[in-house]
């Protein structure tokens, strides 16, 4: 029993966890105007901020972009916000974008079961 036991243990090795990679594209149009209204003429780049919905302050997860997007990998379980400041040469950074989220599921395959007769 203990050899059909192990050889069991062994096969199912392999197949006992299995990863699940949580990803969110965020993408924002570039802004043309400051808030007055004149033309936007120094370069600008952007901040990401993440986290929990409807939270004023959520940590600062990413500076200096210059993409009009950006992939976040490895995020948990749930549902997970993101908001973007522009960011001019000079420093002057803008009031946030509107949030956008994503809600991940709790419950996802983790293992695989196989039965062996």
């Amino acid at each position: 029993m203990k050899k059909l036991i192990a050889l069991m243990l062994g096969f199912l090795a392999p197949f006992a966890v299995a990863q699940v990679v949580r990803t969110a594209t965020i993408t924002w149009t570039a802004p043309t105007q400051n808030v007055d209204g004149s033309t936007i003429t120094e370069a600008v780049t952007y901040n990401l901020y993440q986290g929990a919905q409807g939270s004023a302050t959520k940590p600062r997860v990413a500076t200096g972009l210059t993409a009009g997007s950006r992939v976040v990998s490895g995020l948990p379980a749930g549902t997970v916000c993101f908001e973007v400041t522009a960011v001019t040469a000079s420093g002057g950074e803008s009031a946030k974008s509107n949030e956008g989220c994503k809600t991940f599921p709790f419950s996802a395959p983790n293992t695989v079961t196989i039965t062996v007769q």
